[in-house]
């Protein structure tokens, strides 16, 4: 839940739903901490009506690293911080099972 979040993780948090508030008026879009993370990967990608920068991919990495962590939309939880070991492994996991996770 947000509330149990350190201020690095809800620093975090915030950015990624800043970036889909810009990219799509939503404060978190369906699936966005899998896109972004694609964009960690990939680069800088279109996102909605706007783009996914090299300067959002920068302070993405940062604030993650900060907060040794990424976040996760959980439809009961909220936005829920994972340890960034696990969340690869999920990520990996997850986006070989259902590759659609990466559409924007």
């Amino acid at each position: 839940m947000r509330k149990d979040l350190s201020t690095e993780q809800r620093q975090l948090a915030d950015f990624m739903s800043d970036i889909s508030e810009r990219c799509y008026s939503a404060s978190w879009m369906a699936n966005l901490e899998y896109v972004l993370w694609n964009s960690l990967i990939t680069g800088p990608r279109k996102y909605g009506h706007d783009l996914i920068t090299q300067e959002d991919i920068n302070s993405l990495k940062q604030l993650s690293k900060m907060a040794d962590c990424w976040i996760k939309f959980d439809g009961h939880l909220g936005e829920t911080a994972i340890n960034l070991t696990r969340w690869q492994k999920k990520f990996q996991f997850d986006t070989k099972n259902s590759p659609e996770l990466l559409r924007g």
